[in-house]
């Protein structure tokens, strides 16, 4: 991968995350000068609410001063800055916030091509007629309640032109979820879970699957996504790189 595509998939990251933010009833987003991001979705997870730095060399006067926005006070937020080195001074201000915890993100990026063979196991977009098993079926794969998750299945979000919701079904029994936001050329890959149960079957792969489809479909050539420790072997068995780290700073 080279350092310009994954200056532009970064850059889109934060352009899923600001129309994220607009589906929801108090979202917020701005954009620095110097590439800092303050974002506000309202839902109750630190990863998407918080101050965002996608530039290469992140502005350490420009973080401090967009950490001290009063909107963040509301919610549970983090700070996450590209790179796996961070200058003291953006350390200092994660830490005078209470965002003492840091924690190493991959970012991982996949060039798309056309599906060759048809999915051996069955997904389905989703709309809002499908919340609840959307809903339902997430927080059981992030092990999570289900009042949580219910930003991700809302009609504002599943019915959004760019945003595309997906379910593996076995049985009627949700086993998977999706979800995939598009911007120009890019797909942004987000809300891969699989219940408990079910794991280790091939059904996360299929909901990505068809996420990589679709986006291919719709113009999109390049895949993005941070991936967890236990989800980077999978994403690396379907093509994605390791493209760099993010550091993500949480209480």
């Amino acid at each position: 991968m080279t350092q310009h595509l994954t200056d532009r998939a970064a850059r889109a990251w934060i352009a899923t995350m600001a129309l994220f933010a607009e589906t929801q009833p108090n979202g917020f987003h701005r954009d620095g000068p110097a590439g800092t991001a303050e974002l506000v979705t309202g839902a109750p997870m630190p990863l998407l609410n918080g101050i965002i730095s996608t530039a290469a060399e992140p502005d350490a006067g420009e973080i401090a001063e967009f950490a001290g926005s009063r909107r963040l006070t509301s919610v549970a937020w983090s700070l996450q800055i590209r790179g796996g080195r961070v200058d003291d001074r953006i350390a200092a201000t994660a830490a005078a916030h209470g965002l003492g915890q840091r924690t190493l993100l991959p970012f991982m990026l996949k060039d798309l091509e056309p599906a060759v063979e048809p999915e051996a196991i069955a997904v389905r977009e989703v709309s809002s007629v499908d919340s609840a098993l959307y809903r339902t079926t997430m927080a059981a794969g992030y092990e999570g309640p289900a009042e949580l998750f219910s930003v991700f299945a809302a009609p504002s979000v599943l019915d959004h032109p760019a945003m595309h919701g997906y379910v593996a079904e076995i049985d009627g029994t949700g086993v998977a979820t999706s979800f995939g936001v598009l911007v120009d050329d890019m797909v942004g890959v987000f809300n891969i879970a699989v219940p408990p149960p079910f794991r280790r079957r091939g059904y996360g792969r299929a909901a990505t699957a068809a996420v990589l489809r679709d986006a291919y479909a719709l113009g999109a050539r390049t895949a993005f996504l941070h991936a967890s420790p236990l989800g980077v072997p999978l994403y690396e068995a379907m093509g994605f790189a390791h493209a760099e780290n993010w550091s993500l700073f949480t209480g």
